[in-house]
């Protein structure tokens, strides 16, 4: 399901890198298949989200409501609930997916691939 503010965000960058095993989905493709996805934020995201004005503690469960590429500099980024009808922005290398999730280890990997592609570029 997709939000309806985000009907005309253009998908732009390289999406070959999150394409699955299969080839034929990416790992965005999948990840708007299990929205909402229950998220936590790391300790880092929370104090930025407290300063965008969304208070929430680290172990509060937020929740992912849509998701696209912003290309190489920002990756995979999330669009998680505020209050109210207030939408912030967020990228999914910053956020905790439960291990119980069934595409955490898809989004696991795709963490540890950006966080290692950063320090290469840093």
């Amino acid at each position: 399901m997709s939000s309806p503010w985000h009907k005309d965000i253009i998908f732009q960058g390289n999406q070959s890198c999150m394409r699955s095993k299969k080839g034929s989905r990416t790992l965005i493709e999948e990840i708007k298949q299990y929205m909402p996805i229950p998220a936590r934020p790391t300790k880092e995201s929370c104090k930025l989200l407290n300063q965008e004005g969304m208070h929430i503690e680290m172990n509060q469960e937020i929740n992912i409501v849509d998701v696209f590429d912003s290309g190489d500099m920002g990756g995979i980024m999330c669009a998680i609930e505020g209050d109210g009808k207030q939408v912030l922005l967020i990228s999914l290398t910053h956020l905790i997916i439960n291990p119980d999730h069934p595409l955490s280890d898809k989004i696991m990997a795709y963490q540890k691939q950006r966080i290692e592609k950063l320090k290469r570029y840093g």
